[in-house]
């Protein structure tokens, strides 16, 4: 079995706006810089025989390169106690087209398409225990938090393997976007 999600990266020159964001709330874990990217679609665990499959479906999806920016923050859960900070897509219209186009490309070879709601987002930290007061003031500090914009060009596959210190993520395949949908 192997464990897989899509994603698109950020540009190397937009990490610095975001590494670190959340991490003086007491109980905190930011994501590393090195693992900042905009899931597309969480596949899970998937029998290693599959994977061959995958690429080929994924690189039907043809969907030209766009561009999007970063703005404003927010928490899950959207009720009660946050667990996850995160920074919005602005806009989101292509993502989620994209989005879809995967879905549709995977559920063909028999990927289940995942039935709840996309909402683009960029996961900036995790929280445990973290005090409410604190979270609340980095929402109301950060609300009008947004970055230049930037290009989306390209996809990617990743594998990723828990362990005890975090998630390792290996790029398994990436998928240009094209000039042409």
């Amino acid at each position: 079995m192997i464990r897989l999600f899509i994603a698109l990266d950020l540009p190397q020159e937009m990490k610095p706006f975001i590494a670190g964001m959340g991490g003086s709330i007491p109980g905190s874990r930011p994501v590393p810089e090195d693992q900042l990217h905009l899931t597309i679609k969480f596949i899970g665990d998937t029998d290693t025989a599959l994977l061959l499959d995958i690429k080929e479906a994924l690189h039907t999806v043809l969907f030209p390169a766009f561009s999007i920016k970063l703005n404003g923050v927010g928490h899950f859960p959207p009720r009660g106690m946050p667990r996850v900070l995160w920074a919005g897509i602005y806009p989101s219209t292509e993502t989620v087209a994209l989005r879809n186009k995967i879905e549709k490309a995977l559920a063909d070879i028999g990927i289940e398409r995942d039935r709840r709601k996309f909402a683009p987002h960029l996961t900036l930290c995790r929280l445990k225990n973290s005090p409410l007061k604190r979270v609340t003031r980095f929402l109301s500090d950060n609300a009008l938090f947004n970055t230049p914009e930037f290009t989306m060009s390209e996809f990617k596959l990743y594998s990723s393997i828990l362990t005890p210190k975090g998630a390792v993520h290996t790029i398994q395949e990436t998928f240009p976007l094209s000039e042409k949908a």
